[in-house]
C-alpha cells in the first residue's frame, strides 16, 4: 500500500504562556483513516489502565501496541514494523512524523477506550519538556451530547481549551500540559476511542546510538528504580553529556550497569561481550563499565583505600583490592555521581556530592 501523503490543513493553534495546543481536523487522509479505524475496531482492550494512578480509583479500557512504560525514552517505532497486521498504524505514525513531528521519535503508542461509567482524571503525560502527545479520535461519529471532551488546564487550574472527539480529529500538545478526557454521558451508546502517540525530540546522535544499542541488548525489558534499565542508563548518559564530559565518560556512564553491579544483580551483557562493546563505544568506555561492575561501590568511590595524585586503591566485590590510575578513578567517580543523581541518592554521599557540585574530581 502506498504511504500516506500530506493534506493541506489549517491548524487551530492555541498559544498562551503555558500551552501550545494544535487541533487538526481531517487529520489523516480518508483512506488511511478508515484503514486504521478498521484495524482499531478489531483490537481487544483490557480494563484497568489509570490516567492518574494517584487519583484514579478504577481505570479505563486500553490496548498498548508496543512494550514501553511511562518513563520510556527508547524509539519503539521499529516494533510497529515487526507486525504486518499493524501496517495501518505504522503508516499513521509515519504520516504524523513526516507532517507534524519531523524531529521526534515514538516512545509509546496505545489505544484508550471509555464507556459510560469510566472516567479519566487530570494528569500530565510527562514532566520532560521535550515530549509531545498526539491524540487521534477514532469514532466515525460523535454527538456533542455524548460529552467525552479532552479538557486542558493552565497553571492556575483554569480550563483553557476543551475539544470534542470529532471523527479523524487530532490534537498535538506538549506532554507537560495538564489535561483529561471527560467521561461520556449516560446517553452515549458507543466506546469513545482515542489513538495515542507519545513522542520526544530526537536527541544527540550519541544518545540515539546508545539507546538503540541498549534496546537491542534487552535493557528496556529490565525494570529499574524509575522505569526500565534502559531509561536509567540513557538518563545517566544525558547527565554526563550535559556537563560536556569526554565521550568515553558519557558512554561509560550509559553502559555502567550492562554487566550488573553489586547493587543491581541483573545483567543484559556478560564479560564475553566486552570486545563487541569496546568496538561499538571505544575501549575506554567499555573499561569504565566493566570496572564499575567489579567495584564495591559507591563506598570505595566515596572513600578509596588509598588516594594519591597518581593512583587510587579501590575495593572490589568480594573484598579484593585493585590499584587504578588516578584519571580512571576520577572518571568512575563521574559515572557514579551521575548514576546516583538519577536515582536521587547522591546527597547520601558527602564526598561525591561535593565533587559533583564543584566538578572538582581531582580532590
Amino acid at each position: 500500500m502506498m504511504p500516506l501523503t500530506s493534506l493541506s490543513r489549517t491548524p487551530d493553534i492555541f498559544n498562551s504562556p503555558d500551552h501550545e495546543i494544535q487541533v487538526l481536523d481531517d487529520f489523516l487522509p480518508s483512506a488511511g483513516y478508515y484503514e486504521l479505524a478498521d484495524l482499531i475496531s478489531n483490537e481487544p482492550l483490557v480494563y484497568g489502565s489509570r490516567s492518574n494512578p494517584r487519583t484514579d480509583p478504577h481505570g479505563h479500557w486500553s490496548r498498548s501496541f508496543v512494550q514501553a512504560g511511562l518513563m520510556n525514552l527508547a524509539d519503539v517505532a521499529v516494533d510497529l514494523g515487526l507486525d504486518d497486521r499493524l501496517g495501518p498504524l505504522m503508516r499513521a505514525w509515519e504520516f504524523l512524523r513526516d507532517t507534524q513531528l519531523a524531529n521526534e521519535v515514538l516512545i509509546r503508542c496505545y489505544l484508550n477506550g471509555y464507556t459510560y461509567g469510566t472516567d479519566s482524571y487530570f494528569h500530565f503525560d510527562s514532566q520532560r519538556p521535550d515530549e509531545h502527545t498526539t491524540v487521534v479520535y477514532m469514532n466515525d461519529y460523535w454527538d456533542p451530547d455524548w460529552g467525552g471532551e479532552t479538557v486542558f488546564l493552565d497553571t492556575h487550574d483554569e480550563i483553557v481549551k476543551s475539544v470534542l472527539p470529532k471523527v479523524n480529529r487530532a490534537i498535538i500538545f506538549p506532554a507537560n500540559v495538564k489535561h483529561t478526557a471527560r467521561g461520556v454521558s449516560r446517553k452515549c451508546p458507543v466506546l469513545r476511542k482515542t489513538l495515542i502517540f507519545k513522542t520526544r525530540k530526537r536527541r544527540s546522535s550519541n544518545f540515539e546510538r546508545l539507546s538503540a544499542f541498549l534496546r537491542r541488548a534487552g535493557a528496556a525489558k529490565y525494570g529499574h528504580k524509575s522505569g526500565s534499565l534502559h531509561d536509567h542508563l540513557v538518563r545517566t548518559f544525558s547527565l554526563l553529556e550535559e556537563r560536556r564530559f569526554d565521550e568515553s565518560v558519557c558512554f561509560g556512564g550509559g553502559l555502567h550497569s550492562v554487566y550488573g553491579t553489586n547493587a543491581y544483580g541483573l545483567a543484559v551483557l556478560t564479560f564475553q561481550d566486552r570486545a563487541a562493546v569496546a568496538e561499538e563505544f571505544g575501549s575506554r568506555a567499555e573499561e569504565l563499565a566493566s570496572l564499575f561492575a567489579m567495584l564495591e561501590r559507591p563506598q570505595t568511590l566515596e572513600s578509596p583505600r588509598e588516594l594519591t595524585d597518581q593512583e587510587a586503591v579501590v575495593e572490589l566485590r568480594g573484598g579484593q583490592t585493585r590499584s587504578l590510575p588516578r584519571d580512571m578513578f576520577d572518571d568512575l567517580r563521574k559515572v557514579e555521581c551521575a548514576n546516583l543523581t538519577d536515582q536521587n541518592e547522591l546527597s547520601r554521599h558527602t564526598v561525591l556530592s561535593a565533587i559533583w557540585l564543584t566538578q572538582r574530581f581531582d580532590v
